[in-house]
């Protein structure tokens, strides 16, 4: 794990946003579905909205996902195990590049068929907290075909197209890159995080 997020960090130091493949298991990610597809048959999963606290609203021309937030009081082993990542993984960004990064906030979010989120930024409006956006894929054996794939515009014009393949991780500045995920011509699972620091 150490050398994977030596890469992270070397990809934020020099383009502010990172991708890679088989960042984590494929026991990790597997369990982590399994997580999932158990918080929906509890009828756990949410639609998701857009925007924070009083401005927050369901608009689903733009956002169309379920999301289901982690709760720190039932949390299953393989949910423990990406926070520790996740942990491990915002020490050595702080120690780093001296973010004062102090909380990582971290939801589940499935797709259904034809579901999208479009093209938007990360951070709240009037709000600086969310640092680093940080993505985890879920879904095993995805091709081009199935779409559904991430798009971050990055500020020279180009464009990164990820697949949302299961232990693929995508990291970025949040208030840097807009980005947004295609439609998916089968189901599609996540899990989409923040590093934040303190208001």
């Amino acid at each position: 794990m150490k050398y994977k997020i030596e890469n992270i960090l070397e990809d934020l130091e020099s383009q502010g946003w990172s991708v890679q493949n088989n960042f984590f298991s494929t026991e990790l990610t597997q369990s982590l579905k399994q997580t999932l597809s158990t918080i929906r048959q509890q009828g756990l999963l949410k639609q998701a909205g857009i925007g924070r606290n009083n401005n927050f609203h369901i608009e689903q021309s733009i956002r169309s996902d379920e999301i289901s937030w982690f709760d720190e009081s039932n949390l299953t082993e393989s949910q423990k195990i990406f926070l520790e990542h996740a942990e491990e993984l915002k020490q050595e960004i702080n120690k780093r590049f001296y973010m004062g990064l102090n909380e990582f906030e971290v939801h589940f979010a499935l797709y259904s068929e034809n579901s999208f989120y479009k093209r938007h930024l990360d951070q709240h409006k009037n709000q600086d907290t969310r640092v680093i956006t940080f993505i985890c894929y879920l879904n095993e054996n995805w091709h081009k075909e199935d779409g559904g794939e991430l798009k971050l515009y990055l500020n020279n014009g180009e464009i990164i197209t990820v697949l949302p393949d299961a232990g693929t991780v995508v990291c970025f500045l949040s208030a840097e890159f807009e980005h947004e995920v295609l439609p998916a011509k089968r189901e599609r699972a996540s899990l989409t995080g923040w590093f934040r620091k303190r208001e």
